[in-house]
């Protein structure tokens, strides 16, 4: 998988199917948040690098990003020049979602 298109896989994952995040995966989310955070080049095989380590562990959210990231590959490509600065905006999307996906996750807890 292309790195922009595993970023985009994981990002739609988090946000739209919660479900196949597992409570271990959830309570490990905080490691994620951390390991993003600390990056200090940000590109995207870095964030990708970042991502990878902590889905090997998590086989439901591999299996949903696969399925996503076909789903990605049947949309038309984007001309390069409307990807320019997108890198920070992803990477600013994905660290929201991850929150939300954290915070809607404590409130199913709750109920």
């Amino acid at each position: 998988m292309e790195p922009d298109k595993i970023i985009e896989a994981f990002t739609q994952v988090v946000r739209e199917q919660d479900y196949v995040f597992s409570d271990d995966a959830i309570a490990d989310l905080p490691t994620l948040q951390k390991n993003l955070a600390a990056i200090e080049n940000l590109t995207s095989e870095a964030i990708v690098e970042v991502i990878s380590q902590w889905y090997k562990n998590h086989k439901s959210v591999i299996d949903a990003m696969l399925v996503e990231e076909r789903e990605i590959s049947k949309v038309a490509k984007t001309k390069p020049q409307s990807q320019e600065n997108t890198l920070e905006n992803r990477y600013r999307v994905l660290q929201e979602e991850v929150q939300k996906l954290q915070e809607r996750k404590k409130g199913d807890e709750q109920k």
